[in-house]
C-alpha cells in the first residue's frame, strides 16, 4: 500500500516550510501578479502546471512570487531576463535536489512506503533548515567567484579558456558487468576525484555527463594536468576503468553556467578520437603547450571527424625523465 493523503500532506508541510492551503489563483491573487506572468515563471523554474483549483501552494509561494516581480520591478532584471533566470535556477537545483534525495535514500532501505513517510517527515525539522543554510552558503560562495570571473573578462569579450573532457572508457560495457551499487560508486568516485583534480588547478566542472565530465581552467597547463593525472591513476587502479581526454584552446561563449563554442566541440571530438589512456589536444593547445619542458607532444594525421572534416589532433604526453 502507499501513503495516504494525510501522510503525504504531512511530508509536504515539512518539507515545504508550509501547508499546501492555496488554489494557484489564490497565490497570484496575493502576490498581486498576473495569472498568465506567474504561470510563465512557475514553467520556467521546471514546475508542472497545475489544475487551478487544487491547493498544493503555500504562503511561501506567495512570497517567492513577490520577490520574483520585485526584482523585475527594479529595472535591473526586465521580463526576458527574469524568466532566464527562474530557467537556470529551475534547473540547477532540480539537479541538486534529486541527488540530494539520492543520498538519503538508501537509508529508507528496508522499510515499507508508510514507514518511509514518517521518517523522512520527522527528519525534515532536523535535515532541511540545515540544508536550507548550506545551500546558501555554497551559492553565496559561488556566486562571489562567478561575478569575480565575469567582471576580470568584461573588457575582453568571450574568455579564452582550455576546455576539457575526461570519459570512461568502455562505459557501456561496464554498466552491464556492474550492478547498480557498484556502477553508482564508480561514478561518484570518478565524479568526486576528478572534481577534485579540477578545483585543485584553479578550474571548474561545468558539468558531469554520466561517464564524462566536462570542465574549464584559466590556463591550459591546467587542464593538462587534469586530463594527464586522470588518466595515470586510472591506468594504475585495476578497480578503475580507463579513461581519455581531450583538450582545446580558445575562446568561448559563457552563457547560464555552461560553455559553448568550438573549444567544446574540437575537446568533444578530440575525447572520441583519443585512444584508451591517452590525451588529445588541438593545434592551439599544443602550441601554448610546446615550450613547457613538462610535455611532449607529438602530431597526429589529420582525421576527419563530424564537423570538422581535417582536424589535426596532438598527442599529449609527460616528458620523459632525463
Amino acid at each position: 500500500m502507499g501513503a495516504d493523503r494525510q501522510e503525504l500532506a504531512g511530508l509536504d508541510e515539512a518539507l515545504l516550510g508550509a501547508p499546501c492551503t492555496l488554489t494557484r489563483d489564490e497565490v497570484t491573487a496575493r502576490a498581486g501578479v498576473g495569472t498568465d506572468e506567474a504561470r510563465a515563471v512557475w514553467a520556467a523554474m521546471g514546475f508542472a502546471e497545475v489544475p487551478p483549483d487544487e491547493r498544493v501552494f503555500t504562503e511561501r509561494d506567495v512570497e517567492a512570487l513577490r520577490t520574483a516581480f520585485a526584482l523585475r520591478a527594479t529595472g535591473l532584471v526586465d521580463p526576458d531576463t527574469l524568466l532566464v533566470l527562474a530557467r537556470a535556477m529551475g534547473q540547477g537545483l532540480a539537479r541538486l535536489a534529486e541527488a540530494q534525495v539520492e543520498v538519503f535514500r538508501g537509508q529508507a532501505d528496508g522499510m515499507t512506503v508508510e514507514q518511509a513517510y514518517e521518517a523522512a517527515t520527522a527528519a525534515a525539522d532536523d535535515v532541511v533548515p540545515g540544508l536550507e543554510r548550506l545551500l546558501v552558503h555554497v551559492w553565496r560562495r559561488q556566486f562571489a567567484a562567478a561575478t569575480e570571473r565575469s567582471l576580470a573578462t568584461l573588457t575582453v569579450g568571450h574568455p579564452v579558456l582550455a576546455v576539457g573532457f575526461v570519459d570512461l572508457v568502455g562505459f557501456t560495457q561496464t554498466s552491464r558487468e556492474y550492478d547498480a551499487g557498484q556502477l553508482q560508486r564508480l561514478l561518484e568516485r570518478f565524479e568526486r576525484e576528478t572534481s577534485l583534480r579540477v578545483t585543485a588547478c584553479g578550474g571548474r566542472v561545468i558539468k558531469m555527463l554520466g561517464d564524462e565530465v566536462l570542465y574549464v581552467t584559466d590556463d591550459v597547463a591546467g587542464a593538462a594536468e587534469v586530463a594527464l593525472e586522470t588518466v595515470a591513476l586510472h591506468e594504475q587502479d585495476d578497480s578503475l576503468p580507463e579513461v581519455r581526454a581531450g583538450v582545446a584552446l580558445g575562446p568561448v561563449l559563457a552563457r547560464l553556467g555552461d560553455v559553448f563554442g568550438e573549444p567544446v566541440n574540437l575537446a568533444s571530438r578530440l575525447t572520441t578520437e583519443a585512444r584508451p589512456s591517452s590525451v588529445l589536444v588541438d593545434r592551439v593547445a599544443a602550441d601554448a603547450l610546446r615550450d613547457d619542458p613538462a610535455y611532449e607532444l607529438v602530431r597526429l594525421k589529420h582525421r576527419s571527424v563530424r564537423g570538422y572534416r581535417a582536424l589535426r589532433p596532438y598527442l599529449l604526453r609527460r616528458a620523459a625523465a632525463s
